[in-house]
């Protein structure tokens, strides 16, 4: 089955919410205190959402927000733009990328990435012991550099991971 990739209507806040929710209960599952995963609302992630699509519909969000879709349900999601750090070591700084877990291996996540940041020079911060995405962050050229950072809310700590892209060779 194929997927198509575009930005999110309107319409799909609550159906990115709900995959937002879903993946995120799966991939950090032992990874961040239960009770926290547990807390996770759709509701509260709808109004997030919401938010989001009508900044971006607006030109107002300043960066880039695509989901790949399958029979008009979100499967994906990956949100780019430019770097947030108070010294990035790139320009461009993947924000999140969330999967279906029943959609990984299939290509949607290179998919996103692709279409959202191709091979431009950038950074990402990944949950550290997250083996599956740092394998996979691995395998599109990232490294991690030996940055990390505390994450109060989620307590918890982050790794970066950077790439070079084309015009660094």
């Amino acid at each position: 089955m194929d997927w198509t990739i575009r930005p999110p209507a309107p319409a799909d806040a609550e159906s990115l919410a709900t995959l937002h929710v879903a993946v995120w209960r799966h991939a950090y599952r032992g990874l961040i205190e239960q009770p926290l995963l547990d807390q996770l609302d759709v509701a509260r992630s709808t109004q997030r959402w919401e938010t989001t699509i009508a900044r971006l519909r607006s030109g107002d969000l300043g960066h880039t927000v695509l989901a790949a879709y399958v029979d008009d349900q979100p499967v994906g999601i990956v949100e780019v733009g430019p770097a947030t750090d108070e010294r990035p070591p790139q320009p461009v700084e993947i924000r999140s990328l969330n999967v279906a877990p029943r959609w990984h291996g299939r290509g949607v996540a290179q998919d996103l990435m692709a279409q959202a940041v191709g091979d431009a020079d950038a950074y990402l911060w990944v949950l550290r012991g997250n083996e599956r995405a740092i394998g996979f962050y691995r395998k599109l050229g990232f490294a991690l550099d030996g940055t990390e950072r505390y994450d109060d809310t989620w307590r918890c700590y982050d790794q970066r991971m950077q790439r070079p892209g084309q015009s660094a060779g």
